[in-house]
């Protein structure tokens, strides 16, 4: 099994239902000690929805899209760092 991996893309959004509460210019997701996290760049925040829950990250890929739920979520002034349920 893979001891590290990680995933990388350009736009991807995190939802509060069908709402986008942020879009992302760029993010990355890693599995570090079991724990999935997310870093990404913000294009555009609505504060008030991404404190809503559940949230969602989602992504685009080939046939689809990735959809990961948000357990917490730490948002900065460009960028933001989540921790990802299974």
């Amino acid at each position: 099994m893979f001891r590290e991996i990680a995933l990388h893309g350009g736009a991807a959004s995190i939802v509060w239902g069908y709402r986008p509460a942020v879009e992302l210019r760029a993010w990355r997701i890693w599995k570090h000690e079991g724990a999935w996290t997310l870093s990404g760049t913000i294009a555009r925040v609505d504060k008030f929805q991404a404190r809503q829950a559940p949230l969602l990250f989602t992504a685009p890929r080939p046939g689809g899209f990735w959809a990961w739920p948000i357990e917490s979520i730490a948002i900065g002034e460009s960028s933001l760092r989540a921790k990802l349920g299974p």
